[in-house]
């Protein structure tokens, strides 16, 4: 990256939609060259008439994680709109979070017009005080990312299972084969314990390993309940 480039801002893009209309919200995002999806399985829990109010009837729901740079939500959006209806009662629903750190492999991934960055280089964004790093792996390799991590002087985690899709353009750039079996890894920090955490993960269970593995992290303001990450802004 040139030194008098400006740091392209990235956020996760998270859609909820009635299930089975996950795989429309992928081939929305590979449109427009956003290949790096992750598909959950979520369920509803508040009664019907609020379920209906937020326009998410169904109880059964698919949760599709995008990333994107901030220049394109505009016209993901648009297409959300035009393609899905989305906006309609029923349709599904859709918000932003801002990213503060990334893998550089799958900050060219979103911005092509980038120049070649380090392999080993996780992209720092970072300024707050708290962060959430969420580590997507091939299923089985959620043990070597914890290790990597408290090595790094993480104190834990939260494991969740989920499942990739729409991966074929993202392979065809990253020249690596991507499973669709995913372990998703979730680990709070202080904000700077965050790079070095993530540059550990990243060496150790990273895209260019067997774990394949994508990292993100966001900001958290408010954080209760954990020893020594305590804070109430």
């Amino acid at each position: 990256m040139k030194k008098d480039q400006p740091l392209m801002s990235i956020k996760l893009v998270a859609t909820i939609v009635n299930r089975g209309h996950g795989e429309e919200i992928a081939r929305i995002c590979n449109k427009l060259d956003l290949n790096v999806h992750f598909l959950f399985f979520g369920h509803g829990t508040a009664n019907s008439e609020i379920l209906d109010y937020l326009g998410i009837g169904e109880a059964e729901k698919d949760i599709v994680i995008t990333l994107a740079p901030s220049h394109k939500i505009p016209q993901l959006f648009k297409a959300f709109l035009t393609d899905m209806d989305i906006r309609k009662p029923g349709k599904g629903i859709v918000f932003t979070v801002p990213i503060t750190g990334i893998n550089s492999f799958i900050m060219q991934l979103l911005a092509a017009d980038y120049e070649k960055i380090g392999e080993g280089e996780v992209m720092d964004m970072d300024n707050t005080k708290y962060e959430l790093i969420l580590v997507v792996v091939n299923r089985g390799y959620s043990d070597v990312v914890m290790d990597a991590a408290k090595s790094a002087g993480a104190r834990g985690g939260t494991v969740i299972e989920a499942r990739g899709i729409g991966y074929e353009e993202a392979e065809k750039f990253l020249g690596v084969s991507i499973q669709a079996e995913k372990t998703i890894v979730a680990i709070l920090c202080k904000k700077e314990e965050k790079h070095n955490i993530m540059l550990a993960i990243n060496k150790e269970a990273g895209l260019k390993t067997q774990a394949r593995g994508v990292l993100i992290s966001m900001p958290v303001s408010d954080i209760l309940g954990i020893n020594g990450l305590e804070s109430i802004d």
